[in-house]
């Protein structure tokens, strides 16, 4: 199956506002495509970007190990002190969104695997 990448991104940022950033990591945690929504600054500084598509990638690489017993990974969810993350395994990529604190994730979670069944 062939995403629209850009069209998925800014799709999943018109569910909510509460989004904050959206992108597509590949297996090297590279960020194909996305970015933050528009007047949203980044709580990462200098490299840490890079480090978390890299850590988040290299989890997804090692969970596939356990697809034969458990089936396959659906979505990994975070929550942390100041942020909400999401990643979300598509074909060989994963999806990665951040969420505002606030927002009802159960919610936006389901959404956004809607949005992403469409595309």
């Amino acid at each position: 199956m062939q995403y629209d990448l850009p069209a998925l991104c800014n799709s999943i940022f018109e569910i909510d506002e509460k989004i904050r950033f959206v992108g597509m990591i590949d297996q090297m945690g590279k960020l194909i495509v996305g970015d933050m929504k528009k007047g949203t600054p980044s709580l990462e500084k200098d490299d840490g970007s890079i480090r978390l598509y890299l850590g988040y990638a290299i989890n997804n690489i090692l969970r596939r190990d356990f697809d034969n017993v458990f089936g396959k990974v659906l979505y990994t969810f975070s929550e942390r002190e100041k942020i909400k993350l999401l990643t979300i395994p598509i074909e060989e990529n994963l999806l990665l969104v951040s969420i505002d604190k606030s927002a009802d994730h159960d919610k936006l979670i389901n959404k956004i695997l809607d949005r992403v069944k469409n595309m």
